[in-house]
């Protein structure tokens, strides 16, 4: 079998077909109109949204029609994940989503390479699967058609903790951070909104508190608001 052409001309890439997210609204403004293969990882610290905006964004997903899968290695199917579940009203993409849980690495595998088997995967948390860089590269090679979202930890800096995450970060091409229930995307397709997860949540959150840091920009809380360089962003507390 002839292997797999990997040269293009400038007109064969112009031509080449993209099979895109149809975001709209706030999520366009958020991310704009993302590939549906590919990589993305989410951050943030414990208590501050994380898990609420995941699964809002796998539920806007399903609505487009994509089937989703929620691997819950850290919560597996208890409580928490329950209520979650109930308050972020899943049960309306029940026939596009399913929670995964109490799987390995190669248990996942295993059900990915199953006909009609999902076509997002996001995992929550990368350290909780233990995988490293070189698992992540070969988990890219063997599904190219899936879009894999790893939810990682963060450290004291507020960054992707380990390793593994740093490097996943870098090579990612929709990087989220989760704040004080904000969200904040660098894309490559666009977007730089900040996201609201969370209205209650991010009106009680107290002014002052909080730091973002997103590659070498730096956000700070001042009198209410997010600022970057001096330059106001979007009002912290909405009416």
């Amino acid at each position: 079998m002839p292997s797999k052409k990997r040269k293009l001309s400038p007109r064969e890439l112009a031509n080449q077909h993209q099979s895109l997210l149809p975001f709209e609204g706030q999520w366009e403004r958020f991310m704009g109109r993302p590939e549906d293969t590919g990589a993305w990882i989410v951050w943030g610290q414990s208590f501050n949204g994380k898990t609420r905006f995941v699964l809002q964004l796998a539920k806007y997903i399903a609505e487009l029609g994509r089937k989703v899968c929620i691997v819950s290695l850290e919560e597996g199917n208890g409580q928490s994940i329950r209520r979650a579940f109930a308050e972020n009203c899943m049960e309306s993409v029940n026939h596009r989503l399913s929670l995964w849980y109490d799987m390995d690495l190669d248990d996942i595998k295993a059900e990915l390479r199953k006909q009609r088997s999902p076509k997002v995967v996001i995992i929550d948390s990368l350290q909780y699967l233990g995988m490293n860089y070189a698992g992540y590269k070969q988990l890219k090679r063997e599904f190219p058609g899936k879009l894999f979202i790893f939810v990682s930890h963060a450290n004291s800096a507020n960054e992707p903790k380990g390793s593994t995450a740093e490097q996943i970060r870098y090579d990612a091409m929709v990087k989220i951070q989760v704040s004080l229930f904000r969200a904040k995307a660098n894309s490559r397709y666009g977007g730089g909104e900040m996201m609201t997860i969370w209205d209650e949540g991010a009106m009680r959150a107290p002014a002052g508190d909080g730091q973002w840091t997103m590659d070498n920009e730096q956000w700070t809380m001042d009198n209410g608001q997010w600022t970057m360089d001096n330059e106001q962003l979007t009002n912290y507390r909405e009416k």
